[in-house]
């Protein structure tokens, strides 16, 4: 899906100068960063589909990183082109450049799936996902966050009656910081369906989960970075296990090497996460 060899990331770097964010490109060893004029402590690492470095050597630089303070966030060439508006949103936020709005001028409301995966569609790097239990924050008369979670399950290796929600999604409306948004949207769901606990992931593409910890998360676990085939023909991602059913069945037998060969003949390329940080908070 590459145009030419850097154009995504001078159309990156444009867009940003757009909506008043300076920054610039430059190289370390085999990869190609951003940093920005009024933020030395966020970085970008521009991921290309045709070429880019391993995974193995990512979570080193981005451990690099951490170590010094600094966050790293993973943007690939086809986030960038499918979810352009969500990207640049996502990078303001991290800049400060959003309306700042306090939770408690805003009110609780529940919502259908269909409204959480309208908002969601729209502001979330990964779009919607069935969720059980749904609410929106509401200011202004218009939705400005949407938090998304599971049903309760039942964790019967802790206790009996243990039961456990996950936060699905979490996003504010393009512009808006909601400071204490999150917060008062669990402590509904909490008041709404007595769990004993809430857990979620951190996407270490984009977060190291210090907004969680804030909130009294504590970190339960780390998820390394994990395999994803991507179908450069329709722009879609799949886990290894998720790949359609005729793919996987046609490279069940396959070697990494041929199975690898095989799917870039259809145009699927091998690109990565950097895993996940699993978070818990206890209800009680």
């Amino acid at each position: 899906m590459s145009k030419q060899k850097i154009s995504w990331q001078q159309e990156l770097k444009q867009a940003l100068l757009n909506i008043g964010i300076e920054s610039e490109l430059y190289t370390s060893d085999s990869f190609l960063l951003l940093k920005f004029r009024d933020n030395d402590a966020l970085y970008l690492n521009l991921l290309s589909i045709a070429v880019h470095p391993g995974s193995a050597e990512t979570l080193v630089l981005q451990q690099e990183y951490t170590a010094s303070a600094k966050q790293l966030i993973q943007l690939w060439e086809d986030i960038w082109y499918t979810k352009p508006a969500q990207v640049l949103s996502r990078i303001s936020a991290l800049m400060g450049k959003n309306q700042r709005v306090h939770g408690r001028k805003t009110s609780v409301v529940s919502i259908t799936q269909p409204e959480a995966d309208a908002f969601l569609k729209e502001n979330h790097l990964q779009g919607s996902a069935k969720a059980r239990h749904r609410y929106a924050l509401v200011f202004a008369g218009q939705f400005i966050a949407v938090a998304t979670f599971s049903g309760k399950r039942k964790m019967t290796r802790r206790q009996e009656d243990y039961t456990s929600v996950e936060l699905i999604r979490f996003a504010t409306a393009d512009g808006f910081t909601v400071q204490g948004g999150l917060s008062k949207l669990i402590k509904h769901l909490i008041k709404t369906i007595l769990p004993n606990d809430v857990m979620t992931y951190a996407d270490l593409d984009w977060s190291y989960g210090k907004g969680y910890t804030k909130l009294g998360f504590e970190l339960a676990g780390q998820i390394p970075p994990a395999e994803i085939w991507l179908d450069q023909v329709n722009n879609i991602r799949y886990f290894p296990h998720r790949l359609p059913e005729e793919l996987r069945a046609a490279t069940a037998q396959l070697t990494e090497a041929e199975k690898m060969t095989y799917l870039n003949s259809l145009n699927y390329s091998s690109v990565f996460n950097m895993g996940n940080l699993k978070y818990i908070i206890p209800c009680n």
